[in-house]
């Protein structure tokens, strides 16, 4: 009787275990991979978390800033491999960003680092929190530029490069890959992107 009721106690134990282990299948889950696609660069709502339609405003009054739109256009020009997108957690501790300064943000950056750098970041900030977020990036832009070590120098000399552009209430921070274009090639592309 004993080694039935252990055995009973040792099934239902695990199987405690594989629900509590089960996976969430949700497209806003952290660590997701993509190609740099526009599907893949939705705006983000950082107030609720979720895909916004770069067209909607972010659950704000404010005038949206189409900053999908704008990812896609700088991807067109500087390809980002590997990429990842930004979510909420690499945007506060990768990014060191202030999260409650962006009304929406969307963007991707390579997992080949720190052999590359490629990186495509665009937010709507909070209006009177455009400074703040453009030394946040400023901060982030220092730290990839500072790399002591040789096998890396073509990743560090294109982040010292990086381009940190704001227009209005938004931000820019686009860092070119290793085999990526020539700052010319982004810098026409935010220009006639960047909202007027």
């Amino acid at each position: 009787m004993k080694k039935l009721t252990a055995l009973l106690l040792g099934a239902a134990l695990a199987a405690a275990l594989l629900a509590g282990c089960g996976g969430n299948d949700t497209a806003a889950d952290a660590g997701t991979t993509g190609d740099g696609t526009a599907s893949d660069n939705m705006a983000v709502d950082p107030d609720t978390g979720a895909n916004a339609d770069a067209g909607e405003p972010a659950g704000t009054d404010e005038e949206p800033a189409h900053v999908g739109a704008i990812v896609d256009a700088i991807l067109a020009v500087n390809e980002v491999p590997n990429a990842r997108e930004y979510d909420q957690f690499a945007v506060e501790n990768e990014l060191n960003m202030t999260f409650d300064n962006l009304v929406q943000y969307a963007g991707c950056v390579t997992n080949d680092a720190p052999k590359d750098c490629a990186l495509v970041f665009v937010a709507q900030a909070k209006e009177g929190t455009v400074d703040t977020v453009i030394s946040e990036l400023e901060a982030v832009k220092a730290n990839m530029s500072s790399s002591l070590y040789a096998e890396y120098a073509d990743a560090t000399a294109k982040a010292a490069d990086a381009r940190i552009v704001s227009k209005g209430n938004v931000v820019a921070f686009v860092v070119a890959g290793v085999n990526g274009p020539d700052y010319a090639d982004i810098d026409a592309v935010l220009d006639a992107a960047m909202p007027g």
